[in-house]
């Protein structure tokens, strides 16, 4: 009677072993650019809030179909028996997408510390342009819609590196507080603290950034100081 498929022939032990080789370093490929994503993906469900792009899906599921794919062939190996072709196909496709998906390098800005970095720079901008004004007017607007137009176009309009957990980016925005001094803390990362002195001749901006471990984080110095920009007038 003829064997009802060709994945139930018997294979050489020779030829399994190296069937094996092979698509096991693909598949080791594979795993090698899609496990940062994989990380990336648990650590951004495990905390309230995560820095950068999320997990990028092309090398995802490669990474996962592979698996799959390799873990059939092994299957079929200590069974004896031929591979389907469908398997090293698979095998083969995840590589190919793996590689594409790798075409840009390595992600960038997952870090707390490049968000914070990224907030910083944001905060400038906005002090830098507001301080100016500030010098040469005497003082400045008390609106907070004045100053969360300055922030758009210090920001070029672009959220804040920090997403949450259905990957939504949080935009920059202002949020004023009546002392400098007493900071709120349910301030979310991207927040810039603003305190307006009475008649608009001082201000003072606090960031908020993010923590290690996804919390929102006041930025502070290496000193442990609080980092503000303060602006006032010319006396």
């Amino acid at each position: 009677m003829k064997p009802s498929s060709a994945a139930r022939q018997p294979s050489p032990l020779p030829l399994r072993v190296l069937h094996g080789l092979v698509f096991g370093g693909f598949t080791a490929m594979c795993l090698a650019a899609g496990s940062p994503e994989l990380v990336h993906l648990v650590r951004t469900q495990l905390q309230p809030f995560h820095p950068g792009p999320p997990p990028r899906p092309e090398l995802l599921l490669p990474m996962l179909a592979a698996l799959v794919g390799m873990t059939a062939v092994l299957v079929q190996n200590v069974r004896g028996r031929g591979v389907r072709l469908s398997w090293s196909l698979l095998i083969l496709a995840a590589l190919v997408l793996t590689l594409w998906g790798q075409r840009e390098g390595l992600v960038a800005g997952r870090t707390a510390d490049s968000a914070n970095v990224k907030i910083l720079q944001v905060a400038r901008a906005l002090h830098e342009g507001t301080v100016s004004a500030l010098r040469t007017q005497g003082a400045v607007s008390e609106d907070l819609g004045t100053w969360q137009a300055a922030l758009e176009q210090a920001s070029h309009g672009e959220p804040s590196p920090v997403r949450t957990r259905s990957f939504e980016p949080l935009p920059f925005r202002l949020r004023k507080i009546d002392s400098p001094d007493v900071l709120p803390s349910d301030a979310l990362p991207g927040t810039l603290l603003l305190y307006v002195m009475p008649g608009g001749f001082a201000y003072a901006l606090h960031p908020v950034g993010v923590s290690p471990t996804g919390e929102p984080w006041p930025l502070r110095a290496p000193d442990g100081e609080a980092l503000v920009f303060r602006g006032a007038a010319n006396p």
